[in-house]
């Protein structure tokens, strides 16, 4: 299994539009690790290339990353951030599995160009809690507490049980608890470094509280946005908390 960061930035991105705090001008003056797209990543699972989340720029993270193929994208929510580069599908011109939850997807097929969406998605609900199974692996869906119906996925692939919680605060019901617990890897949401502005998310402490809670042997810290510190001080302090990291766009990792 390979997990590709297309995109690790929050809603504004790094840097984020009309923004002079120190950490936008240095993403702006040096670029690399420091700039950061608004989140998507795609699962490379056995026999199955999943996309999760297709925010507005997804054209140019998908081209700058050399990304051919896709069999499916899920959606976690349907925020701008992370749903409005599903119009550019239309262009992909090859089939694609859309999962998602019933919510979502009404949210989804109200906007203008929507009618068009079912000449290259086929829509695959996604239910919280009733895993869908591959052949080779399985996934299962699962809420997290945000400001609008979001969800996060549990891959259970080859032994190994991988999850993404995309938004989403530190608040889980007791199912989503159980079924992060023991988790190999974890990949939270911490757009604050500390006492974040809006409850909906993570900030650093909280996450690596979540880490020691759930018992995860590996954390990686994405959607970051200019209100956390930049990736190379914020890898540093990191570096004090075992089997804790933080993702770049551009970061693949093997499983």
């Amino acid at each position: 299994m390979r997990i590709r960061f297309l995109g690790t930035g929050a809603a504004e991105g790094v840097p984020a539009i009309n923004c002079d705090c120190d950490h936008c001008a240095r993403a702006r003056r040096e670029g690399g690790k420091l700039a950061r797209e608004r989140s998507a990543v795609v699962f490379s699972l056995p026999g199955y290339e999943l996309l999760v989340d297709a925010p507005p720029n997804i054209l140019d993270l998908l081209a700058r990353n050399q990304v051919t193929r896709l069999d499916g994208i899920f959606l976690t929510h349907h925020h701008y951030d992370h749903s409005a580069g599903l119009e550019e599908f239309i262009y992909w011109r090859k089939d694609l599995d859309l999962l998602a939850e019933p919510k979502i997807y009404s949210h989804i097929t109200n906007e203008e160009w929507a009618g068009r969406l079912g000449e290259v998605a086929f829509h695959i609900p996604s239910r919280p809690g009733l895993a869908i199974y591959f052949d080779g692996f399985f996934t299962v869906p699962f809420g997290v507490h945000h400001s609008v119906p979001c969800f996060g996925l549990a891959f259970h692939v080859n032994g190994q049980k991988i999850v993404y919680t995309s938004d989403g605060d530190s608040r889980l019901s007791n199912y989503a608890r159980r079924l992060i617990l023991g988790a190999d890897l974890l990949m939270v949401n911490t757009p604050f470094f500390a006492n974040g502005p809006a409850a909906a998310h993570l900030d650093v402490g909280e996450a690596i509280a979540l880490k020691e809670r759930v018992g995860a042997t590996r954390m990686i810290l994405t959607h970051i946005n200019h209100l956390n510190r930049p990736h190379d001080q914020l890898e540093q302090y990191l570096r004090q908390f075992p089997g804790v990291t933080v993702a770049y766009d551009g970061l693949e990792i093997e499983l």
